[in-house]
């Protein structure tokens, strides 16, 4: 293995503590918030001319994530942009010991659930911009709603599965977040939920009823505050229409004016 390829150098702005260092490969450290000249020297080295913007939709399930994300990576295409969209998984049916919810594997399961999610962030080549809808915070909002606690997560397993959630959190903090909301979300989920049950799909998570749902969306919605960059977060209301994926955009185009004003 070419350790020079493999290592982990530390990307860091002046002034930080010992204990806020973090490491960062090459590709990882290009998506944080770098003083400028550290910022060339990495795009230069890296033979790039500009840096990836990530652009993060998030949202309870149902709300309309998938449809906003296809056609904003329609519009970003056409605008003759290069877009990366990752979509790494773990189902359940990958690994023997997920199959069946135990005590033992559960916490395991979601870390790698999580772990996937994290490949989207940084696997990438030299696109414009990388746009996820979903992002490893889900699994944080998950574990925080009462009726997602059956007992197989230990405090110890939610541990380890934290330091994963959280591990990118100084990229996640770079990235534009949009995060919607919607009032048809329930109906969504439930439809959409129902139609994979009957054609046998195994969902990760038994489907909720209406009130576990809704609490789910309170949990998710109490803890927005964990995106600390105000400046770059927006909540944006849709519809399960054909424009609403608009309003969204031009959100988007708004962060992305006053960053580069900023």
């Amino acid at each position: 293995m070419d350790y020079n390829k493999e290592k982990k150098l530390k990307y860091v702005k002046s002034g930080r503590r010992w204990d806020d260092i973090k490491y960062f490969n090459d590709k990882e450290a290009v998506l944080l918030d770098l003083e400028d000249e550290i910022e060339k020297e990495l795009l230069k080295k890296l033979g790039w001319k500009n840096k990836p913007q990530i652009i993060i939709i998030d949202g309870v399930d149902g709300v309309g994530k998938s449809t906003v994300v296809e056609n904003m990576i329609k519009q970003v295409e056409k605008e003759g942009l290069k877009v990366r969209f990752n979509t790494f998984k773990r189902r359940r049916n990958d690994d023997e010991r997920f199959k069946e919810l135990s005590k033992k594997y559960e916490w395991l399961f979601r870390k790698q659930v999580v772990e996937e999610i994290n490949r989207r962030i940084v696997e990438f080549t030299n696109e414009d911009v990388i746009i996820l809808d979903k992002l490893l915070y889900c699994e944080y909002f998950y574990q925080k709603t009462k009726s997602f606690n059956r007992g197989y997560i230990s405090p110890y397993g939610n541990h380890r599965m934290e330091k994963e959630i959280f591990k990118y959190k100084k990229i996640i903090d770079n990235a534009i977040i949009i995060f919607l909301e919607n009032k048809e979300c329930w109906n969504n989920y439930i439809g959409r939920e129902t139609k994979k049950n009957n054609r046998g799909h195994k969902a990760s998570y038994e489907i909720l009823n209406e009130k576990e749902y809704m609490d789910m969306v309170k949990i998710f919605k109490e803890h927005q505050n964990i995106y600390e960059n105000e400046g770059k977060y927006r909540k944006v209301e849709i519809k399960n229409d054909n424009k609403s994926w608009e309003k969204v955009y031009k959100q988007v185009e708004r962060l992305l004016k006053e960053q580069n004003d900023y």
